[in-house]
């Protein structure tokens, strides 16, 4: 009675294998096919299929549908073996593990599209927070305009994205304050993070999420609408940059000052533009403001302004005497960024 149970597991356990059609008992199944498949050549009498180099070669070209035709059997009796048994079992074979292959495939690109992939071991990914169907994609445009080669977009969204952005890995989930969905975009390992959500409430909540799972290297940037959100998130995440919209300041400065906020817009998206706004941080010896801005100058560029590190806001035009030491942030006006061999001459 216990062996027929014993039977019955293993049989069970076949049957349900057979039709998952496991890697396992493919693999087994493809060898037990090439094993038998020697042993009968080789019974048959078929020496110039027996050396086991030989045989792996034609046996290879037989189930890839090759078929060069340099080796073949030579007696009746081998090529009825391999009529019969060799070519619908090889055949049979490669065929199983290209479908497989291609279903892998598949199920992993419908998993990515759905939002539910894992970018948990990705390193050094620009990870963005929220979406909006008219501003995310020209954020997408102008961080995929300076990706670099190691770095990747990540888009963790509430809502589901139909048709998402091919330049972006997608990652769907009911909250942006979920651990695990930050996990699976890659907030431990992200080196920057853009938080732009529906609403304050919700920009606030997850950068405060997102704060506690980014490693401490990340540089987190926020937007919000309202000043005192800004605020209050400022003091239980100072090193958070905010981001304020401008927009009443904004049509008040052009009222005054014409064409005001073209140089702004200008100086925010080199999509417009050749001239725009790049940063630095200084990692040199001490240098002087007016050493550093004839050094720019030689680049095609124009130094705007000077953050000490650990300062809370950059100076503009600062007095030429100035010291920047290493740490210290640089920010210029340039045709293009500059890369380090650049900055190491300046």
């Amino acid at each position: 009675m216990l062996l027929r149970l014993k039977l019955a597991r293993v049989f069970d356990r076949a049957v349900h294998a057979m039709a998952d059609m496991h890697w396992r008992l493919l693999g087994g199944l493809i060898l037990f096919h090439a094993a038998s498949s020697w042993l009968l050549l080789v019974l048959a009498g078929e020496t110039g299929l027996s050396s086991p180099a030989t045989f792996l070669y034609w046996y290879a070209t037989t189930a890839y549908t090759v078929g060069y035709g340099d080796l073949s059997p030579e007696g009746v009796a081998g090529r009825l073996i391999t009529a019969i048994w060799i070519f619908p079992g090889a055949i049979a074979a490669f065929t199983t593990v290209v479908a497989k292959v291609l279903g892998v495939i598949g199920e992993i690109w419908r998993v990515r599209r759905a939002g539910k992939g894992d970018y948990s071991k990705m390193t050094d990914a620009i990870l963005l927070v929220g979406y909006h169907p008219v501003r995310t994609p020209k954020m997408i445009d102008e961080l995929s305009a300076e990706l670099s080669k190691t770095q990747t977009l990540v888009l963790l969204a509430r809502q589901v994205v139909g048709d998402p952005d091919p330049r972006v890995r997608y990652v769907q989930s009911e909250s942006l304050t979920s651990a695990a969905a930050l996990t699976r975009a890659g907030a431990a390992q992200a080196g920057r993070v853009l938080v732009y959500a529906d609403n304050d409430a919700d920009t606030l909540t997850a950068t405060l999420a997102v704060s506690a799972a980014v490693p401490d290297t990340a540089h987190v940037v926020c937007y919000f609408d309202d000043a005192d959100t800004a605020g209050l998130l400022a003091q239980h995440c100072p090193r958070v940059e905010i981001v304020l919209s401008s927009g009443p300041e904004m049509l008040a400065r052009s009222a005054r000052d014409p064409g005001a906020s073209q140089v702004i817009s200008a100086l925010t998206s080199h999509l417009y533009d050749p001239a725009t706004l790049f940063s630095l941080t200084w990692e040199g010896a001490v240098r002087s403001i007016g050493d550093l801005t004839q050094g720019l100058q030689r680049h095609r560029a124009t130094l705007l302004a000077h953050k000490p590190a650990g300062a809370g806001a950059p100076r503009f035009n600062p007095p030429f005497e100035t010291d920047v030491e290493a740490g210290d942030r640089l920010f210029y006006v340039s045709a293009a960024r500059l890369d380090q061999p650049s900055v190491a001459r300046l």
